[in-house]
């Protein structure tokens, strides 16, 4: 198994000065990678799969480990800095943090930005690929509605280009994609995406066939090229360190364990087939004769050699034996049975079952028909089960948040370039949540206990019911609003005090105040309440 290095190179090496003589350097880097990753998501799929038995747990990996990983969106929360930790940053670094942001403003833009995108989508679709092949992009951009938009594209027509710094940063992306001829063959278009240019680039070689072999002659087609003006590469891009797909490492027990299962169906099949011997009786035909021609000459091969054929006299006898209710041998010695191959079924078995366990085992995924998996009848059990799955990929985990903040520093630095504002994209935290079966009930009374400690907002934002803490929140104000002119005008119908004396109201002035104790204020409150409380019910 091959690993499949990453692509670096200096910043000067794409710089628009050089690229034109480095463009068909790059394209013969990236040809390897692509071709790896097209094997990988080849076996993935098993479209093109000939063999007789195809047991598809590379698919089975991919799907439970990207449902697992992807299932659920990131969410992306401001943090709110205080006014210690704003004292001490201004201490240590001589900086004024958290004061350029205001950080219901800034959730607010973040919230539109995500909605537009259909951000769950974007996020599945980037695990998915980096889970089926080691890596995962996306694209930056405004489209002419000036609405900020990132976008997924294939890692397997797609492959980002990396400095030598440490730690290495991006500073390309190369994509391309193929189109027929009107000579049957292949036409290959690139774009390269920098910084600085995004330029168009056509093969003048019409290729019969995509290798890595073949003579390449890019063309830069200069009515294309646009300038980027985000002042930053618009690029999201996630590649796994060691090049591999997380069922990459296991595709040889998967080989395995589909060659038992064939091999077993083979002896099935040659059993279902299975010859008929018999001892102690001479057929009267012989099984093979010559063959002659119209004249009764015997027919040679090249050779020189008789050409036989099968006796019809011997296939007829064959088959009324075979047919036959009772069969005699001559002698006592004789006998009759079935020549089949005896199968050690246990032994079969538990070879196929080692190689599953130990497939299912290195890649953390695990199996939803083991017994302790269908008990696992809570959350708790549940986590318990994915827990190897969690551990393969936390490295994955980091490489996504990181990206993800990139990317928000990105789309960040456009807003306050294009807008005047001041946002930091450091106050956004990056939250990635494992998509398990909840107890929603169990998970609604543990936030609900934390109210008071945590603010309402937070605690509904983390209910599992997809409700949208702004909207509630604004609603509960209008519902305590609604309920206190209610109350107020229940107590002016009532009129009276506690000890049910007439409050002094002029009738002809109902604006007039009216002076009350404490005592009676409260307890006209609480008196119009119960009546607030009792008119509600009877509705």
């Amino acid at each position: 198994m091959a690993i499949v290095e990453k692509i670096q190179y200096s910043d000067d090496f794409l710089s628009e000065k050089n690229i034109a003589n480095n463009i068909n350097i790059l394209w013969g880097k990236a040809i390897p990678i692509l071709q790896h990753r097209k094997q990988l998501y080849d076996r993935y799929t098993r479209k093109n799969d000939t063999s007789d038995v195809i047991v598809a747990l590379e698919f089975y990996i991919s799907t439970i480990a990207s449902g697992y990983f992807g299932g659920k969106e990131p969410q992306y929360k401001v943090k709110k800095i205080n006014e210690t930790q704003k004292g001490i940053l201004k201490k240590v670094f001589e900086k004024v943090f958290g004061d350029k942001n205001n950080a219901d403003e800034f959730q607010t833009i973040i919230d539109y930005i995500t909605k537009y995108n259909d951000n769950s989508s974007f996020f599945y679709d980037c695990v998915k690929d980096y889970i089926n092949t080691g890596a995962c992009y996306g694209l930056i951009y405004e489209n002419k509605d000036n609405e900020v938009v990132y976008a997924h594209t294939s890692s397997l027509t797609s492959v980002a280009i990396w400095n030598y710094e440490t730690p290495s940063q991006k500073i390309g992306l190369l994509r391309y994609w193929t189109e027929n001829s009107n000579n049957d063959g292949l036409t290959v278009h690139l774009e390269l995406i920098t910084k600085d240019y995004k330029k168009h680039y056509i093969d003048g070689i019409e290729q019969k066939s995509f290798s890595e072999n073949n003579k390449v002659d890019f063309k830069e087609v200069k009515e294309d090229n646009k300038e980027v003006l985000w002042n930053d590469l618009p690029v999201f891009a996630v590649e796994n360190p060691d090049g591999l797909a997380l069922f990459e490492n296991v595709m040889t027990l998967i080989k395995k364990h589909e060659q038992v299962i064939k091999n077993n169906a083979n002896i099935f099949q040659y059993n279902d087939e299975a010859k008929l011997k018999i001892t102690g009786f001479t057929p009267q035909n012989e099984p093979l004769i010559e063959v002659q021609d119209e004249e009764g000459e015997i027919k040679l091969d090249d050779n020189g050699n008789p050409i036989m054929m099968k006796n019809p006299a011997r296939v007829k006898e064959d088959e009324t034996i075979l047919n036959a209710k009772v069969f005699y041998t001559p002698d006592n010695s004789g006998d009759i049975d079935w020549v089949i191959k005896n199968i050690n079924d246990t032994a079969s078995e538990n070879h196929k079952k080692t190689c599953l366990d130990l497939a299912l085992m290195v890649s953390g995924v695990p199996n939803v028909t083991d017994q302790g998996f269908t008990n696992a009848d809570n959350s708790s059990a549940l986590e318990k089960k994915f827990f190897p799955l969690d551990q393969v990929l936390q490295q994955a985990d980091k490489l996504f948040e990181k990206e993800l903040l990139r990317m928000w520093e990105i789309i960040t630095n456009r807003i306050n370039l294009k807008k005047n504002t001041e946002y930091d994209f450091r106050d956004i935290e990056i939250i990635l949540t494992r998509n398990l079966p909840t107890n929603n009930q169990e998970i609604t009374d543990n936030w609900l206990k934390l109210r008071g400690l945590l603010s309402d907002k937070t605690v509904i934002d983390h209910l599992p019911y997809d409700l949208d803490s702004e909207s509630e929140l604004a609603q509960m104000d209008e519902q305590n609003e609604a309920n206190i002119e209610k109350n107020m005008e229940n107590m002016q119908k009532m009129g009276q005090n506690i000890d049910g004396k007439a409050l002094s109201i002029e009738q002809d002035n109902p604006n007039k105040q009216f002076e009350q104790t404490d005592e009676v204020k409260k307890e006209n409150i609480k008196q119009s309440t119960s009546i607030t409380e009792k008119e509600d019910k009877e509705e």
